[in-house]
């Protein structure tokens, strides 16, 4: 019997842990796009590199890399005026941290 709520009290905590990361992911990707779509690039950059030891725990650093290189590059386009590199790079960015959450939501395409 002790070994049945030793089990079931572990599931209990991994499930809550996969909840958690979950939704400390949405969280900070949701609220730096709201950024980058309100045009406070800066602040949006800020919140990234705040957000930097949390998301390197939780997700795969490929993922996080990809998403620093698209933020540097949508930095030098707004920086340059080049309107056209700007609104494609930004795209990219914002296409990329909406993806970061799906990485830790529990589906049937994650597991396998």
């Amino acid at each position: 019997m002790r070994r049945l709520c030793i089990a079931l009290l572990l599931l209990a905590l991994l499930i809550w842990g996969s909840w958690w990361s979950l939704h400390a992911v949405e969280q900070v990707t949701s609220s730096i796009v709201l950024e980058i779509q309100a045009g406070e690039l800066d602040k949006a950059h800020q919140h990234w590199d705040s957000a930097q030891l949390l998301l390197g725990s939780l997700l795969l650093h490929d993922e996080i890399d990809q998403a620093d290189r698209l933020f540097d590059r949508v930095l030098a386009a707004h920086e340059s005026e080049s309107s056209e590199d700007f609104l494609l790079d930004c795209t990219e960015l914002l296409a990329q941290l909406n993806h970061l959450p799906e990485l830790e939501r529990p589906s049937l395409i994650n597991l396998l």
